[in-house]
């Protein structure tokens, strides 16, 4: 039987793509029965020009991603292998360390650091609740960033998502236009959107993750709760079955 989503006291599992939704819907409906206008947005964020702070560190995140891209833990490439597929993505270690989960993997391996690359074991992290598209997506989105960060990896340019979030993503000044149009694509299809939700949450890139929940929210902005249900039908069916059978 199907189970209610639930919010554990320690770090949570990876929650289904349908949680992840609702989650986002739940603070957007409170917000409008709350009856905010725009007028007292606007004044709140007069108050507070930078808005509430985002709960990623971008800095950190980068810090760590280049950290793990630059250590020899890990082996040169590391093969991701979908739910959906037995064959599996080879990518390069930089690439790979977008994902926390690698990024463990590679703390847990850390006793392989001075062994000689070449001399390195392959390395083939199975993903669980990844489609093979998602992944794709995943990685193009790591490409992307380290495309920009130079042969050295200096640093990398993460979209910072603000809060409050007051218009489209591609009216954002924090979120440069190839990450606005990147989500823009993948909303097109609003299943796409919630499975890679779904796949981002569980190989943890807060960076990504951050649009992608960004770019649903996008969607409720200026809707009432009856508009949101309109719009997520079955979002909110799947969370009504789920209660059910609680």
């Amino acid at each position: 039987a199907a189970s209610a989503c639930k919010i554990a006291s320690t770090r949570p599992p990876p929650a289904p793509a349908a949680c992840v939704a609702i989650a986002m819907l739940r603070a957007w409906v409170l917000a409008t029965l709350l009856g905010l206008a725009s007028a007292e947005r606007e004044s709140a964020r007069s108050k507070t020009p930078s808005g509430a702070p985002s709960p990623v560190d971008y800095a950190k995140e980068s810090a760590d991603i280049l950290a793990c891209a630059k250590s020899h833990a890990l082996p040169a490439e590391v093969k991701l292998v979908p739910s959906d597929s037995d064959e599996g993505v080879s990518v390069s270690r930089s690439v790979a360390c977008f994902m926390r989960i690698v990024q463990s993997t590679a703390d847990e391996d850390s006793d392989t650091e001075d062994e000689p690359e070449e001399e390195q074991r392959a390395l083939e992290i199975p993903l669980a609740k990844v489609d093979s598209e998602s992944l794709e997506l995943i990685v193009e989105f790591a490409q992307n960033k380290l495309k920009h960060a130079g042969p050295e990896l200096q640093g990398l340019n993460f979209s910072v998502v603000p809060r409050p979030l007051s218009g489209p993503l591609h009216e954002t000044d924090s979120i440069t236009e190839e990450d606005a149009k990147f989500m823009d694509d993948i909303a097109q299809d609003l299943d796409r959107l919630f499975r890679l939700t779904n796949a981002v949450n569980f190989v943890d890139c807060p960076p990504l993750l951050e649009l992608c929940t960004a770019r649903i929210a996008q969607m409720l902005i200026g809707k009432t709760p009856k508009e949101i249900r309109e719009i997520f039908p079955e979002v909110f069916k799947k969370e009504e079955e789920a209660s059910a059978a609680a």
